[in-house]
């Protein structure tokens, strides 16, 4: 009888022994769960952050972005998902300087998105209007280019 209470009160120390070894490693286990999402939280607040892109490039950049959207619909202006695809990289690209131009030069911003957005729109179409788009990419290249002029001069 001795032997089976010495046994049982060793199984109990073993078990709290184990029970508070656990209780520590939960606590470091939620400590590194809240940590990380924090880390999470921070990450995706900073990557709601738009980068600045200084505008010569980014006009450069929607202008290359348009001479790929207007060369997809000189090709293959029955190939939707390309126009799709192309007309979003416009919009991304528009979308990096956007804020930058409505803020410091309001009537050339509303200038350029008169033919942007319907441009973007149509891209977005299931039957695009390629002659549509033709006519709307001119209209765009062309305003965007002036803007270019005008930003380089320093007016």
């Amino acid at each position: 009888m001795r032997k089976l209470s010495f046994f049982l009160v060793v199984m109990a120390f073993m078990l709290v022994v184990a029970a508070g070894c656990g209780s520590k490693n939960a606590d470091q286990t939620s400590t590194n769960t809240e940590q990380t999402k924090e880390q999470v939280v921070t990450k995706e607040e900073t990557d709601t952050e738009e980068p600045t892109v200084d505008l010569p490039t980014g006009l450069d950049d929607v202008s290359a972005s348009l001479k790929q959207l207007q060369t997809n619909v000189e090709t293959a202006p029955d190939k939707v998902d390309q126009l799709k695809i192309a007309g979003e990289d416009v919009d991304d690209k528009w979308d990096a300087i956007e804020d930058q131009i409505e803020a410091n030069y309001p009537d050339d911003y509303k200038n350029i998105e008169d033919s942007l957005y319907p441009l973007i729109d149509e891209t977005e179409k299931a039957q695009p209007d390629a002659e549509k788009m033709k006519t709307l990419i001119t209209d765009t290249t062309k305003k965007i280019n002036d803007f270019k002029e005008k930003v380089s001069s320093g007016s």
